[in-house]
């Protein structure tokens, strides 16, 4: 793999049309004949599909990729409105160039080039959908054993980089918790919008819920820090041909409490009723595997441990607050009522007022 570990002074493609054949040869090393784009997904981040035939066979094809997903910020108007999608496409292009070669516990999609300029992050991946790969519908709920599995491998991530923090990493800055407040300030006018999700009374005061948010951001505990993936919802999750669970979009990597990750998935993966039924189940599966692959030992009979997963359930805040141009109304409506209704049962706002 090719990688750019500094900001390069070449200008990286914008817009689709920018990424041709040319500028894809320069960065797989091989000649390309031609690239196709087959289809496109516009967001946060985009992602460009492209079919690439090349001008040479090569005795081992597994070494170059035949079917590929660009992903960058190639919407203009997107970067226009929402500036803070910048970082992310930077964020995700440093991670395949830095982070993900080390990575020893957890899947992800093979990366083939990273690398940023000012204006732009750029990660070539390999199309999973040409690996067998399905991904989930806009609000699907899953067994708990398709959890489970997404939360052992959430903790091989932990375990690894346990302790760790931006002292150790100086270049992982935290944009994460900037961009949360970004979107969350506008929170008493979009939770009243007509067609949004009715939240509890005492959740229509936006001031009450931002100063949680900042009080959870600014008292987060370093005993349960390590590096997240930092935006585990639902739909950032793949399957394997194999029925494994693993993560995409490593836009929101940074280092915060450990939990952030657990309860963003589990919170999003299951219905209200499982998510019940099952949570403290999901916890020690994730507890038991950080301590196997070598991270600290911990129990649920630990206080300050639950205090700090429940808190953690902040995490989910962008939901009732998410613009419908970000995510599918379906699947903004159904995350936000699995949102509030953990907020409610772990008594989130109230915890985060109490402490300190």
């Amino acid at each position: 793999m090719a990688y750019n570990t500094k900001p390069s002074i070449e200008r990286l493609p914008a817009i689709p049309a920018e990424v041709t054949a040319e500028w894809l040869e320069s960065k797989l090393g091989h000649k390309v004949k031609s690239a196709t784009l087959t289809r496109s997904i516009f967001g946060t981040g985009s992602k460009l599909f492209i079919s690439i035939e090349y001008e040479e066979e090569i005795a081992d094809p597994d070494s170059r990729p035949r079917n590929i997903c660009v992903k960058g910020v190639f919407d203009p108007a997107m970067v226009k409105s929402q500036p803070w999608t910048l970082s992310l496409a930077l964020r995700e292009a440093n991670f395949f160039a830095k982070i993900a070669p080390s990575i020893k516990h957890m899947g992800y999609p093979r990366g083939w080039w990273g690398g940023t300029s000012d204006r732009q992050g750029i990660a070539i991946m390999s199309d999973l959908t040409h690996e067998g790969c399905t991904f989930p519908s806009e609000a699907a709920s899953y067994p708990v054993e398709k959890v489970l599995d997404g939360a052992a491998q959430i903790a091989g991530l932990h375990a690894q980089f346990w302790g760790r923090s931006q002292d150790d990493y100086p270049w992982i800055s935290n944009d994460y918790d900037v961009a949360m407040k970004f979107i969350t300030e506008p929170w008493d006018s979009v939770v009243r919008e007509p067609g949004r999700p009715k939240l509890p009374e005492y959740l229509m005061d936006g001031a009450r819920v931002k100063r949680a948010q900042e009080k959870y951001y600014a008292q987060r505990n370093p005993r349960f820090r390590t590096l997240l993936h930092g935006d585990t919802h639902l739909g950032n999750v793949y399957f394997t041909a194999e029925g494994h669970t693993r993560f995409l979009d490593w836009s929101a990597f940074h280092f915060a409490s450990c939990f952030h990750d657990l309860v963003y998935f589990v919170s999003t993966t299951l219905e209200v009723e499982e998510r019940r039924a099952h949570e403290m189940e999901v916890l020690d599966h994730y507890l038991a595997t950080l301590h196997r692959l070598g991270g600290p030992k911990f129990e649920r009979d630990d206080e300050e441990l639950m205090i700090e997963y429940k808190r953690s359930y902040m995490t989910n805040i962008i939901w009732p607050v998410c613009g419908y141009d970000l995510q599918t109304k379906e699947r903004v409506d159904a995350f936000t009522e699995r949102t509030i209704a953990a907020w409610v049962d772990h008594k989130v706002i109230e915890v985060i007022e109490a402490q300190w």
